[in-house]
């Protein structure tokens, strides 16, 4: 089996980058335009973090039901990718010039809209399948999603994952990425060693 890629979610401030760029994290991943969340950041906090990580560091946006001027601001910004939560419009989607990581909140009643309502638009390259509340340092049942069919798509495994029990999520749902946030934090946002610990369990991976 394949080692995943890496992602690190919920970026907010430059200083993060740092240990991104020396782990070679490949996915860094900034919340925006979602003023309910603590890691959410402006437009000009998240264009000082995208200059100081690393070209190679795919940057992604993560969004909740953006509308056009949001998606524009964001590809204006810098982002090589948008991960849209709750509402994905038809009109984002065909006006989208990034590819689009589209995101379900997993729990047993989703589980059915998340495997018959996939949309199927060329822009998505990726399904990150999360934790029923995002950004709550809590998994949902990985069982429920093991038949899931990904069309050919990236598989992003997000949702309470921490150095602690991601290499049962490697093993259960084999993703092509897995996505941390609350699981790299401290008091004080990221936190360097528990980045590193999390790389090393998932780059250790046999």
């Amino acid at each position: 089996m394949k080692i995943p890629a890496i992602k690190i979610c919920g970026l907010t401030d430059v200083s993060e980058a740092a240990v991104i760029n020396e782990e070679k994290v490949e996915y860094a991943g900034l919340v925006m335009f979602f003023e309910k969340s603590r890691r959410n950041n402006s437009l000009e906090n998240a264009m000082k973090i995208l200059k100081a990580l690393d070209q190679e560091v795919k940057k992604v946006a993560v969004t909740v039901s953006p509308d056009i001027g949001q998606l524009k601001m964001i590809e204006e910004a810098g982002f090589d990718i948008i991960q849209i939560h709750g509402e994905l419009s038809e009109e984002v989607a065909a006006e989208s010039r990034l590819p689009i990581f589209r995101a379900y909140n997993i729990s047993e009643e989703m589980k059915k809209e998340a495997s018959e309502n996939q949309e199927i638009s060329s822009k998505i390259t990726g399904w990150v399948l999360d934790g029923k509340v995002p950004g709550n340092g809590k998994t949902f049942d990985w069982g429920l999603m093991k038949e899931f069919d990904r069309k050919g798509r990236l598989l992003v495994l997000a949702g309470g994952l921490n150095a602690g029990n991601v290499t049962e999520g490697i093993k259960t749902l084999a993703p092509d990425v897995v996505d941390v946030s609350s699981g790299v934090e401290g008091e004080n946002g990221k936190d360097t060693e528990k980045i590193r610990e999390f790389v090393r369990k998932v780059r250790s991976y046999e």
